[in-house]
């Protein structure tokens, strides 16, 4: 194959980026997104399908599927995926370009993230397609409802998963930034139950589970950044019925994360241990309950995964960088489904923002890493 030969188209990059944006994609309402993508890949000529995933989150669609069978027996069988929604406010997203950047008008996010790594993903299938180059099986997944909490990859099927390498189109950075580890994320609920009582007629006969949750929360060693790859987030608490009775229960939430799942469960343990002995102390109990919020990544730089992705980028001149984040994304579920995957940059800036921009350069070489994935895995 001549690699020289493959150009992506820019123009048409960028106006499917503008369209795809222009629709509403709120969390758990995709299906004009969804109708819009099925729309696509089926002009492209490939295998689509809609999920249920959206009806076991009560969502209005499913996540998108699209496969297109490989020409190259043997090649490493790939995987791409993005989210379809976008954090509000999303409805109605005009474009406007300064200077190679693409800007939202101010009124609502851009929706770079992650319009630019499904767009990316569609041209560089369009290429593949329109200039009959060789490719192994590529699968797509546009799933929905990734800001709320990943609910289109949590709820998707596993085995509908027909890949070797998966690659979640979704993180800040330059093309070329590959991201192989993150943690493991859980919610730690602690409940402290104290006992009630009129807060001005006999205080001293009841138990505050509120000042005994402050006395547990103030034995804690540290918290924030524990190290380099584990953080403590005391990010909820609730408690109290009036403000006249001594409080009977206060709720916490704690949120936990490390790639170390030993390191996280030594951590929760002691955690725990802590809360329980002050607050048994001070009469009170303690109920626990425990939630996984995300399984780690953990693919060391060496693994073929990544070392594809890197291999793709280096031939493009990007400059080719690995590392852990401490966000947990949708790559972090396909991972513990079984399919290596890793995040890969797209561009996207101030995110979650109504300032947030999409230098049209990283947008089309965000495009050329996919062209160049796809291509490498025919050779690997």
């Amino acid at each position: 194959m001549n690699k020289k030969s493959i150009a992506i188209n820019e123009e048409r990059l960028k106006n499917t980026f503008i369209e795809l944006v222009g629709v509403p994609c709120p969390s758990l309402d995709e299906k004009e997104e969804a109708a819009l993508l099925m729309q696509k890949l089926q002009e492209m000529g490939m295998e689509t399908q809609m999920d249920s995933a959206g009806e076991k989150c009560g969502g209005t669609t499913g996540n998108v599927w699209g496969f297109l069978k490989g020409n190259v027996p043997g090649a490493v069988r790939l995987f791409f995926e993005a989210h379809m929604d976008s954090v509000a406010p999303t409805t109605g997203t005009r474009v406007i370009e300064r200077d190679g950047v693409l800007y939202s008008d101010g009124t609502t996010t851009l929706g770079g993230d992650d319009k630019s790594g499904i767009a990316a993903v569609l041209e560089a299938l369009q290429c593949v397609i329109e200039n009959d180059l060789p490719h192994g099986d590529v699968q797509v997944c546009f799933t929905i409802a990734e800001e709320t909490g990943s609910y289109g990859v949590r709820y998707m099927d596993k085995t509908k998963i027909r890949a070797d390498a998966g690659y979640c189109m979704d993180c800040g950075g330059h093309p070329g930034a590959i991201y192989n580890a993150s943690p493991k994320a859980i919610n730690v609920k602690l409940t402290v139950r104290g006992k009630s009582a009129h807060a001005g007629l006999e205080p001293e006969k009841g138990i505050n589970a509120i000042m005994l949750a402050a006395k547990a929360l103030n034995v804690l060693p540290a918290y924030g950044r524990l190290d380099e790859e584990t953080t403590l987030s005391v990010d909820m608490i609730n408690g109290g019925l009036a403000s006249n009775i001594v409080p009977e229960a206060c709720e916490i939430v704690i949120d936990m994360r490390c790639p170390d799942e030993d390191k996280l469960e030594k951590l929760k343990n002691e955690t725990v241990a802590l809360f329980r002995n002050t607050v048994e102390a001070g009469g009170g109990s303690l109920e626990v309950e425990l939630k996984d919020v995300a399984p780690g990544v953990n693919l060391n730089a060496g693994h073929a995964t990544v070392k594809l992705a890197a291999s793709a980028a280096e031939k493009l001149g990007f400059p080719v960088s690995t590392g852990f984040t401490g966000g947990c994304s949708d790559a972090n579920f396909l991972c513990g489904m079984g399919l290596p995957s890793v995040l890969l940059a797209t561009g996207m800036d101030k995110i979650h923002t109504t300032e947030e921009r999409l230098a049209l350069a990283d947008l089309n070489n965000t495009a050329r890493w996919v062209l160049g994935i796809i291509a490498e895995a025919t050779e690997n």
